[in-house]
């Protein structure tokens, strides 16, 4: 037989290759050590564990295991009176150390010019480009025959995860690192690699829609590791494919209490799973339960504060469903960028990116939202997010040119991004000088990309539209609604587009077909969020054939589907107001004004809307108290926003409104709630009323008001049946 080494090449061929090719004396030091592969005198020590078990203790391996014995006998020698000078073992090195030596050895291009020789013993002068030289290079400084002790340990490092400050893998077993078997299911935990493996190529299958394919791997995945929570949300997703958004819940909320995660750095979460969380408060979202939503985000939050996906979608959250003002959505991203910056992780080019958009189009902050997206191409210069939303900012500001800037940037590095060319498509039909060719050539480009994305196609429809061809725009949309039957907006442009062709019967055909469609499980009878504006466009058809009772109803789903649904507010009043119900339709507009936070864009353009509808109606009286009613509560909300920025610490929102434990302890007995407080800096009276459990009112005066030298003394009035009867029987304080 004959012995084989480690290269798989037979000494006998070696030797026979040897002989055939003679070697300059010049180059023979070079040659036996690159051409030469040596005997194995020693076997090599294998580990007990094989490649798809378990892992074992790490333990520092011996010298002589990691060394390749060479034919020659001089090299041999050498090494062992080297080896019996020096018997103790190389020092252990850092992963820093270990990249550092890796790279010197390995890659010596950067120090200098590359000097070396190939495996024929010629120069490499003729080695211009960067992959040639690195192949040079790894061939040049592969010829000492010795394993590189930090390549060894880094690899296998990161094949078997160790845990970093300590001398155990993630995938240690128990005892002395044998395999051990409890009902013939192996004990312990599997290799990284394996799991990671299974989830790529499970990755893989459900991007190609193969979920059969994808659901097998992902449940191999849970097998072999139960606490891997990428293989529950894999799993989820599959189910949400299929329209089966209860398995995707039971999915998901499996992995939350069965897997673990850790941050970057290596410290566990507080909590569960926050990417599970904030995967399961997506799909609440959408199925339109919000507060579930937003309790899942505060959950994510709290148990890693520097998941920054988590943060941007509970600010989403509140400023897009809720409607609430930028100040809600501020307070989310600044906790995001303090999170980060406490947990040593670089700033996130997401966060700027979102927060610089919620500022321009809630605030209208242009400044300042053209400050955060250069903190986000800061962070990450390409971030296809930030050039996008950056485009479209100066594109509605008309500055035509840094939009075209922004979008041929980011096609350099990203040339098939439907949604890029999208944006760039519809800024160029917005030009005072319009070049239909282009625009043309713009959407045909995204379709390319992207051949079922009925966001490219809606648009397009429109623009052939405008141009006349309403035939070409009808079959747009169709195929819109083909590749994606659940986006709404193409079937509300396409019911409107009929409508203005004065096709009222095929119009209701298409809303109709639509809210079927888009219509999710627990929408009830109006269908849930996404039928809100096919409900809506479908009254105003109505309204505009003077059926009114059936505009009623359609608006009446409209705001049962989205109760802040802002265009099916206006519309509904102002088909009232034609009608001459003017009550009916302030009704509706002091309805509506209940749904939103002061300070809001909604809330002041339906106060606007508001004080039109009373000029046309000549009640001059009626619109300046509905004037001075919006003045004095946008008033008080800038006040508001303004002491909110001047403050000092800002409120963290995962923390709900509920008294802090240490108002518990100081009040054990009496449990009281806050009904007012004064503390303007204009007025002299700084005080404040507390209502107790019996009813009564309890008041609190500082000293200064009091007008004593001693000490702060708070009256307390015991409980009365009047009103007048619990203020505090003090003459100052009544005159005041």
């Amino acid at each position: 037989a004959i012995e084989q080494d480690l290269y798989g090449i037979s000494r006998r061929d070696r030797e026979t290759m040897r002989d055939k090719s003679p070697t300059p004396k010049s180059q023979t030091s070079h040659s036996s050590a690159s051409t030469a592969s040596p005997k194995t005198r020693s076997k090599l020590k294998t580990s007990n564990v094989g490649a798809s078990s378990m892992m074992r203790v790490w333990r520092e391996p011996k010298l002589s295991s990691l060394l390749l014995p060479y034919d020659s006998r001089e090299e041999t020698e050498s090494y062992s009176n080297s080896n019996t000078k020096s018997s103790n073992s190389p020092p252990e090195l850092t992963d820093e150390e270990a990249r550092a030596q890796i790279f010197e050895t390995t890659f010596p291009i950067a120090s200098g010019t590359f000097d070396g020789a190939g495996l024929d013993g010629s120069a490499t002068s003729n080695a211009t480009t960067i992959s040639e030289k690195l192949a040079s290079a790894a061939i040049h400084t592969n010829s000492s025959g010795k394993v590189d002790f930090a390549l060894t340990r880094m690899v296998e490092d990161s094949i078997y995860g160790y845990r970093r400050g300590t001398n155990m893998y993630e995938t240690s077993l128990m005892g002395d690192g044998a395999v051990k078997f409890r009902d013939g299911v192996r004990l312990g935990n599997p290799l990284r690699i394996n799991a990671d493996r299974l989830n790529y190529h499970a990755k893989k299958e459900l991007r190609s829609n193969k979920l059969e394919e994808a659901q097998e791997l992902y449940e191999e995945a849970i097998r072999i590791d139960p606490r891997d929570g990428r293989a529950y949300l894999g799993l989820s997703r599959c189910a949400e494919r299929r329209r089966d958004f209860k398995l995707a819940r039971e999915c998901l909320r499996m992995g939350i209490s069965q897997s673990a995660s850790c941050a970057p750095d290596g410290t566990p979460d507080t909590g569960a799973n926050p990417f599970l969380l904030q995967a399961l408060g997506c799909l609440e979202e959408k199925a339109g339960h919000l507060s579930q939503a937003e309790s899942l985000y505060i959950s994510a939050v709290r148990s890693r504060p520097s998941h920054a996906a988590s943060w941007i979608a509970l600010a989403q959250l509140r400023t897009r469903k809720f409607r609430q003002s930028a100040a809600a959505g501020r307070v989310c991203y600044q906790a995001a960028e303090r999170e980060l910056q406490k947990a040593g992780m670089p700033p996130s080019a997401w966060v700027y990116t979102a927060w610089a958009s919620m500022e321009y189009k809630k605030c209208g902050d242009i400044r300042r939202a053209r400050k955060l997206f250069k903190a986000a191409l800061t962070a990450d210069k390409r971030c296809s997010a930030a050039w996008l939303q950056l485009g479209v900012m100066e594109a509605e500001n008309e500055n035509w040119k840094e939009a075209e800037l922004c979008f041929e940037t980011v096609l350099k590095f990203d040339k098939r991004n439907s949604r890029v060319l999208q944006a760039y498509a519809i800024m160029e039909s917005k030009r005072p000088t319009v070049n239909n060719r282009k625009v043309i050539g713009l959407f045909e480009r995204a379709l390319k990309a992207n051949p079922r994305d009925a966001g490219v196609l809606q648009p397009y429809a429109l623009f052939v539209a405008q141009l006349g061809d309403i035939d070409a725009a009808r079959e747009l949309l169709r195929r819109g609604t083909e590749a994606n039957k659940r986006h709404s907006p193409v079937w509300q442009a396409w019911g409107v587009l009929e409508t203005r062709e004065g096709n009222p019967e095929k119009a209701r055909q298409i809303f109709q077909q639509g809210i079927w469609a888009c219509a999710q499980l627990t929408g009830g009878q109006s269908g849930g969020f996404n039928c809100a504006r096919l409900w809506q466009a479908w009254g105003v058809l109505e309204a505009s054939e003077g059926d009114s009772a059936a505009a009623r109803r359609c608006f009446s789903r409209a705001l049962d589907a989205d109760n802040r649904n802002m265009a099916a507010m206006t519309a509904w009043t102002r088909m009232e107001e034609e009608l001459g119900n003017l009550d009916d339709a302030r009704h509706l507009f002091e309805r509506s004004l209940e749904k939103f936070a002061p300070g809001t864009d909604e809330k002041s353009q339906l106060w606007r809307a508001y004080e039109l509808m009373e000029q046309r109606a000549g009640n001059e009286a009626g619109a300046q108290e509905v004037y001075r009613r919006s003045m004095r509560e946008s008033f008080t909300a800038a006040k508001e926003a303004q002491a909110a920025e001047e403050a000092e610490e800002i409120p963290n929102p995962t923390v709900e409104m509920a008294m802090d434990s240490t108002q518990e302890e100081e009040k054990p007995l009496q449990k009281e709630f806050e009904v007012v407080r004064w503390n303007q800096g204009s007025t002299s009276m700084k005080a404040e009323i507390w209502l107790t459990d019996d009813g009564s009112i309890e008041g609190m005066v500082p000293k200064r008001t009091m007008k004593k030298k001693s000490a702060q003394v708070s009256t307390t009035i015991p409980s009365s049946s009047s009103p007048s009867s619990s203020l505090p029987n003090n003459p100052t304080t009544q005159e005041k």
